[in-house]
């Protein structure tokens, strides 16, 4: 068996810590290279991407805009305008609120007329009341037996004047008042039939064509009432604002484009 020396022993002792020196220089020297590799291929990949990506297409040319111009078909105050100078809107917007008092006092009594016009065929087409009818029976009662007391005052006035006790302006004025009491029974006995057989054919049609006069109105008046607010035809924009809130406007007056 061979015994190393003291010698030999110290050589190999000092060869480890050389090899170990020289693997952290090779690993120190990769490092730069790695990191160069790296920075190289992303620099690659993004020239590929620029170069084969599709190109945006470019158009050039003209637009025509259509413009608009909006105008007010009734008179009156501008109450609010709620859009402004390049404001998108779609359509149906409200573009302007005029105010017209008088038109809108109108439209009150057109409904009021309406009313009154719808009560009264209300009352032709139900009929006459019973209560109607027992009135209008008394009146033509009374003019009956005031009829029969002129008659009376009459006959006796007319012998008493012919007898010459009595003057002929008295005769005159017992006939004015026998002519008065056969008028007052003609009237009470037509307005008792009328009462009793209800109203004519011609009545109730008369009462028909008052409510749908009446109707016609309110729609007429509603048509101007409902040019009040103006809206915007189409989706568009706002390009300019011609009028202010507070200012008059009159029919055909442009109130925004």
């Amino acid at each position: 068996m061979d015994i190393p020396t003291s010698d030999e022993e110290a050589q190999s002792t000092s060869d480890a810590p050389i090899d170990g020196q020289e693997k952290n220089a090779r690993t120190a020297t990769r490092a730069p290279s790695i990191i160069v590799g790296i920075v190289a291929a992303v620099v690659v990949a993004l020239s590929v991407f620029y170069l084969l990506r599709p190109e945006p297409l470019l158009v050039q040319g003209e637009v025509d805009a259509t413009r608009l111009d909006i105008a007010a078909r009734v008179d009156g105050r501008v109450k609010e305008i709620p859009v402004g100078r390049g404001q998108d809107v779609p359509a149906k917007a409200v573009l302007v609120k005029i105010d017209n008092p008088e038109t809108v006092a109108k439209f009150e009594q057109m409904r009021a007329a309406m009313a009154v016009a719808e009560a009264q065929l209300a009352n032709v087409l139900v009929g006459t009341r019973v209560e109607v009818i027992a009135a209008r029976k008394a009146e033509l009662e009374r003019a009956q037996a005031a009829l029969v007391l002129a008659q009376k005052s009459f006959d006796r006035t007319n012998t008493l004047t012919q007898q010459g006790n009595a003057p002929q302006a008295r005769l005159d004025q017992m006939t004015d008042a026998l002519h008065e009491s056969e008028r007052a029974v003609d009237q009470a006995k037509s307005a008792y039939d009328q009462a009793v057989n209800g109203y004519t054919k011609e009545e109730r049609a008369i009462a028909k064509a008052n409510v749908e006069k009446a109707n016609a109105d309110i729609q007429s008046v509603q048509s101007i009432i409902d040019q009040l607010v103006v809206y915007a035809p189409v989706a568009s924009q706002i390009y300019q604002r011609n009028v202010e809130p507070g200012e008059y406007v009159r029919r055909a007056c442009h109130s925004s484009p």
